[in-house]
């Protein structure tokens, strides 16, 4: 495997890990509001951290989710097909994926430098939280989603199945 291809899954590997400790510290941050809440004293602003950190998230463990295959996918049509068959659907659907997500980094891309400099923020006193860091994420998970869809498919044009397929799923 190429030098710059590693970084790069190691990229989404960390990436991804960000992600999931984020969910932990979500967790930890909503049960110290619903204790907060049951002894009188809610923390402010939860609704709004939770609200915007759940985007940033998802967009920190879509690529790598894609890597390893883990996206929810039906297989009916799939396994009935042969496989040259599948090999197409596949190449469309990486091309479609490499499409889609550009598209997301194109169109997100003026917004987030708008946020960053007006500080667009989330909610109100006394909890405001901007806005900026998770658009960027945004544009940087798609834009990282985008890249994996385009490994995906040279890696498919020459005959490797997908993570998915490896696993037989």
């Amino acid at each position: 495997m190429p030098t710059a291809l590693r970084l790069f899954h190691r990229l989404l590997s960390v990436l991804n890990m960000l992600g999931a400790v984020w969910v932990v510290a979500l967790m930890l941050l909503i049960v110290a509001d619903v204790v907060g809440r049951a002894f009188g004293k809610p923390l402010f602003g939860v609704p709004e951290i939770v609200k915007i950190s759940v985007v940033g998230l998802v967009w920190c463990m879509m690529p790598h989710t894609l890597k390893i295959g883990a996206h929810l996918r039906s297989t009916i049509l799939m396994d009935r097909m042969p496989p040259g068959g599948r090999r197409a659907v596949e190449v469309l659907s990486c091309l479609l994926g490499i499409a889609m997500f550009a598209l997301i980094v194109y169109s997100g891309w003026d917004k987030m430098i708008e946020a960053w400099q007006i500080g667009e923020f989330e909610g109100e006193e006394p909890m405001r939280v901007p806005t900026a860091p998770i658009r960027t994420m945004v544009f940087v998970g798609a834009a990282l989603t985008s890249l994996q869809f385009a490994v995906l498919l040279l890696e498919h044009l020459r005959g490797r199945p997908f993570a998915a397929d490896a696993r037989g799923t």
